[in-house]
């Protein structure tokens, strides 16, 4: 399995590494039914980590982002999104861009700040993630409840409350390049993982950032 892994990521760098960023986007337009591209502004954030740590969309300037929002205590498709997060970062660090590509988790609960860090603390481990470049966000003590609710609509996803610890939401992993533009959803877990990384490599060897 590690030996197609290799070949399949090492096929990808090469192809999307011998390609402009929108012939990528055309060939993935016609491969991947769930891939939407956009170029757009990415709404902004200011949340903070784990460690309380300030985090802004800004401090990522220079990498690609890849952007996606759980509620912590879902016991249904998030930790499913979870998985695929998981394999896709697999993925792109096999294929040498670990430094280039940053990783974001946001969780959009509205319960107390303390709990919900110490459940999402458990994610790495539980998932497999590797901490130096994926992190979970939350908000801070002093931002409202639906803060990060909030960032979600913001990029078109909806988490609704729907009581007894439950919030009801569609799915999306976000791509956001070197500049802070957002540049594709790949909506639901339907998609091919190979798919979103041949994108985000493509991104990476474009780096929008210098243009």
């Amino acid at each position: 399995m590690k030996i197609i892994t290799a070949l399949v990521l090492a096929t990808v760098a090469t192809w999307a590494h011998a390609h402009p960023l929108k012939a990528v986007e055309s060939a993935l337009h016609k491969e991947e039914r769930y891939a939407q591209f956009v170029d757009v502004q990415a709404p902004g954030f200011s949340l903070a980590d784990s460690a309380d740590r300030a985090i802004s969309l800004v401090d990522f300037k220079g990498k690609v982002v890849v952007l996606n929002f759980v509620y912590s205590r879902c016991q249904d498709v998030c930790p499913l999104h979870m998985v695929l997060i998981a394999k896709l970062q697999s993925m792109v660090n096999t294929a040498g861009m670990r430094d280039p590509v940053r990783f974001v988790t946001i969780a959009t609960d509205e319960e107390d700040v303390q709990s919900t860090r110490a459940i999402m603390a458990g994610y790495a481990k539980s998932y497999g993630l590797d901490t130096r470049n994926w992190q979970f966000l939350y908000r801070t003590n002093a931002q409202p409840p639906a803060t990060t609710r909030q960032i979600a609509r913001a990029y078109g996803l909806e988490f609704t409350p729907a009581g007894k610890g439950m919030q009801m939401h569609g799915v999306a992993t976000h791509v956001i390049d070197q500049s802070g533009r957002l540049r594709a959803r790949f909506h639901g877990l339907k998609f091919e993982p190979v798919h979103l990384v041949s994108y985000v490599n493509a991104l990476v060897n474009d780096d929008h950032s210098k243009h």
